[in-house]
């Protein structure tokens, strides 16, 4: 690493207001790392850039202890990974600093800077849009700005220029993934992080107790409900890191930190079936399969039983599945492209490989009525799932849904925190309600969802089995969510 530029480079993950994302459930909150930052403070050290970063989500950090952190680090430039929920939050940071530290130059990305530029633009709170991957774009507009040059030739750039917006031509997404040097983990507060313990593979006692990894971007698929595909972030352009170089780094972070457990956080993993197994082959030549443990999100279709069983015998412990709906013309409208039997089949081989089987589904889409919301209830139960995440439905900015709803009224807010999946414990209500539903009964099916799955004897006798002392402050913090009677929907 040379360390030649001046430029000071601050990244920014803003704090959220966990409270209301989550409530009475904000114990099985679960901060990660950003990857995304990661990846570009990697890009920028190798320049030979400082670069510091301040997670102020995982720190629990309130607007002014997230300002003065800034103030203190004094950035020439301030680079903030912005997403919906922490949009508001976001311009109330913005408007102090702009006051305190006039000079700095405010540079933002992530999808919801990308379809929010030219209000952001326009009202000051960014000098600087990024679009797309960031790395190479936030590396290039660095160097011109040290350099003293103009910003026209930097695609995938936003920018006012003599007070006009100027959106420079996209960039095009990075074919090569391994040319990316490996995430600036260092840099973040690893020891702060902690695996989900509504999905945790391990929960042990050393410092760090995951790390993220990818695998690939993009994701070819069609879900209506799904801004992360989109043009305007990762794209529908599949592009897949060489297995080698994936296994290269888990080798290196488990060797580096002691790194047992490692996340997939590709949009879907695995999604073809022989860069799949040439990763799982890899991962047992080197025998990792008998040090580390993994886990991922992916598609109940295309998978087979040889897929599972190698996955098994390569370190993987759980995999979850995005199954949303127990209605297949729930699933057909938002075009997930499987059924309900390819679901059952999916799950049932996973299970028989030996592997936890989670599902993620959705509460309140389009179309649905109570009706409906119980059948999905009651799917997740019959497919007898390790652990359902019972989200309700949000129509996040960028995905088709959003723009579907927007358009014909149906999206309600305050602020954008309010786009948040349980406002059933948070103390909200959901930004959209289905036709013939209220909101009311929207979060009362929640909370019902999740005592009709967490309460069931078989659910508990399961946990049981798997009991450790130091589990306790979970088991009872869900205990108490789920047995609540308070009624955060009252006010409705």
């Amino acid at each position: 690493m040379n360390q030649k530029n001046s430029l000071k480079i601050l990244l920014l993950t803003p704090p959220t207001d966990l409270t209301r994302s989550y409530g009475e459930i904000k114990k099985f909150s679960h901060p990660v790392p950003s990857l995304g930052l990661a990846y570009i403070a990697a890009v920028l050290r190798e320049a030979g850039y400082q670069v510091s970063i301040l997670d102020a989500y995982v720190g629990e950090l309130s607007i002014a202890e997230t300002v003065d952190e800034i103030v203190k680090a004094d950035p020439d430039v301030l680079g903030i990974s912005l997403l919906t929920t922490s949009a508001s939050i976001v311009e109330k940071i913005v408007t102090q600093l702009r006051k305190k530290l006039p000079e700095t130059l405010i540079v933002m990305g992530n999808l919801h800077a990308s379809l929010f530029a030219e209000d952001l633009l326009k009202s000051g709170q960014a000098d600087f849009i990024i679009h797309r991957e960031g790395e190479y774009t936030i590396l290039e507009l660095c160097q011109a700005i040290e350099e003293g040059k103009n910003f026209d030739s930097i695609l995938g750039l936003s920018f006012l220029k003599n007070g006009k917006i100027q959106h420079n031509p996209p960039r095009p997404f990075i074919k090569d993934l391994d040319e990316l040097p490996y995430p600036a983990w260092d840099l973040f507060p690893l020891e702060k992080y902690s695996s989900d313990p509504r999905t945790a593979i391990t929960r042990k006692s050393s410092k760090i107790q995951e790390l993220q990894i990818l695998a690939s971007r993009g994701c070819p698929m069609q879900c209506t409900f799904c801004s992360s595909r989109t043009a305007k972030s990762l794209g529908n352009c599949y592009r897949m890191r060489k297995p080698k170089c994936v296994v290269d780094e888990i080798e290196y972070f488990h060797e580096k930190y002691g790194v047992t457990s490692f996340v997939f956080m590709d949009l879907s993993f695995p999604l073809v079936k022989w860069h799949a197994l040439e990763l799982c082959q890899e991962l047992i030549k080197r025998g990792l399969n008998r040090k580390i443990s993994w886990i991922c999100e992916m598609r109940v279709k295309p998978v087979d039983l040889e897929i599972f069983q190698k996955m098994k015998e390569s370190g993987c412990k759980k995999v979850c599945f995005g199954i949303e709906s127990g209605n297949q013309e729930i699933i057909d409208q938002i075009r997930k492209g499987f059924t309900l039997e390819d679901v059952k089949k999916a799950v049932a081989m996973a299970k028989s490989a030996g592997l936890e089987v989670d599902g993620m589904f959705m509460l309140g889409l389009p179309g649905e009525t109570e009706e409906m919301s119980w059948r999905t209830i009651n799917f997740a139960k019959e497919l007898d799932l390790d652990f359902a995440v019972l989200n309700l439905f949000v129509p996040y900015p960028g995905c088709e849904l959003y723009d579907v709803l927007m358009k014909e009224n149906k999206i309600v807010f305050d602020d954008w925190s309010a786009f948040v999946s349980y406002p059933s414990y948070g103390g909200g209500e959901p930004v959209y309600v289905p036709d013939g539903r209220t909101a009311k009964e929207l979060m009362e099916t929640q909370r019902k969802a999740m005592r009709s799955f967490y309460l069931r004897p078989k659910f508990i006798l399961k946990q049981f089995k798997k009991f450790r002392l130091r589990d306790i402050p979970y088991y009872w913090a869900g205990l108490k969510s789920l047995i609540s009677s308070k009624k955060s929907y009252e006010k409705i």
